[in-house]
C-alpha cells in the first residue's frame, strides 16, 4: 500500500514535466562536473596583456603584478609574522628576579 494519492490527469502531467526538468538538471550537472580544470584555458595573461595595451601601460606595466610567483607572498608573510613575534617578545615587560 502506498501513501501517495492516485494521480489525476493534471498532476500526472505536472509530475512528468517536473521529472523531465529534474532529469535535464541532472544531465547538466553531470556535464559541468565532468569537465577537467586542467583543460581550461589560462585567460589571465591574455586579459592582463589586453588591459596593458588598451591603457597604454597605465595598468599592469610593472612586471611583479603579472608574475605568477606565489612564493614571494608566502615569504613576505612569514617574515612579517616573525618580526611581529620578535617585537612582541622584545617589547613585553620582563620580570627581573
Amino acid at each position: 500500500m502506498s501513501d501517495r494519492p492516485e494521480p489525476t490527469p493534471e498532476t500526472a502531467t505536472a509530475d512528468e514535466s517536473g521529472e523531465a526538468d529534474a532529469q535535464a538538471m541532472r544531465a547538466l550537472l553531470k556535464r559541468s562536473l565532468s569537465r577537467d580544470g586542467e583543460n581550461a584555458p589560462d585567460l589571465l595573461a591574455g586579459v592582463q596583456r589586453r588591459i596593458r595595451a588598451r591603457s597604454r601601460g597605465k595598468f599592469f606595466a610593472d612586471g611583479w603584478s603579472t608574475t605568477q610567483a606565489r612564493v614571494n607572498y608566502a615569504l613576505i608573510g612569514i617574515l612579517t609574522l616573525l618580526l611581529a613575534v620578535l617585537a612582541y617578545y622584545m617589547l613585553s615587560p620582563m620580570g627581573m628576579r
